[in-house]
């Protein structure tokens, strides 16, 4: 996806692939219907050199509304959508469906499987470490953006991981939720002095905001709210106001 007016994404490149058989259904570029203000060309792949030739020589669809038309041509109300984070996905497609399987989703609540249903889960783990730990692959290494068809194809696979491995994912998931709560330990004590007084030393002058699992698989990142509950700010307080 690439950056667009307001903050929002569009649609640059659409992949699917039929579940039970591997098939490639769509694979093509998706001309943008308003103007681009960041390519992103390191996750995305694409530039206006890449698009305005795609268009050229119809390898891209027109428009978002033409991309859509066509995955429906594959699916109906009663298909099971599989991918990773396809909140983003289905949200540049303009399309609410109620039956999906979500690699990031379905990782994140066997990790956080204490968490009520209504509450949002702490984070989600990226499909490259996914792919990494679940199936021993190493994707989205090229510098020149990341591959959609590759990115299909590993979130089927590391839900097949899952469905087949159920004790596997769980042992994981301990890990995981282990190394979660060392990382909160670590980041508590590097601004445990600055608890008195309210406020980040004075050296940090931006705040950490919460992990990216769309742009960034940086599992070291430190989440905004795990300093801030710690020094048990009020809601809404900004240290970086004063």
């Amino acid at each position: 996806m690439v950056g667009v007016r307001n903050g929002r994404q569009a649609l640059a490149f659409l992949s699917a692939i039929n579940f039970l058989t591997g098939e490639v259904l769509i694979s093509r570029y998706v001309n943008p219907s308003e103007k681009v203000l960041d390519w992103r060309y390191k996750f995305s792949g694409v530039t206006q050199a890449i698009m305005t030739r795609a268009v050229a020589s119809g390898a891209a669809f027109r428009t978002w509304q033409e991309a859509r038309d066509k995955l429906w041509e594959f699916m109906d109300d009663s298909t099971v959508l599989v991918g990773h984070s396809l909140q983003y996905d289905l949200e540049v497609l303009g399309i609410s469906h109620a039956k999906v399987v979500d690699s990031a989703i379905l990782t994140a609540e066997t990790v956080y499987s204490s968490i009520p249903s209504t509450k949002p889960l702490t984070r989600n783990w990226g499909l490259k470490t996914l792919a990494k730990d679940f199936l021993g692959l190493n994707i989205q290494t090229s510098d020149c953006g990341h591959n959609a068809l590759e990115d299909a194809y590993a979130a089927r696979d590391v839900v097949i991981w899952c469905i087949r491995n159920p004790e596997d994912l769980k042992v994981w998931a301990e890990k995981a939720q282990l190394q979660e709560e060392q990382k909160l330990a670590r980041s508590r004590q590097r601004y445990g002095k600055s608890k008195s007084k309210g406020k980040f030393p004075a050296t940090q002058s931006t705040p950490i905001w919460e992990h990216d699992t769309v742009f960034d698989d940086d599992p070291e990142d430190i989440r905004w709210w795990d300093p801030a509950e710690e020094f048990e700010w009020s809601e809404g307080y900004d240290p970086w106001s004063d």
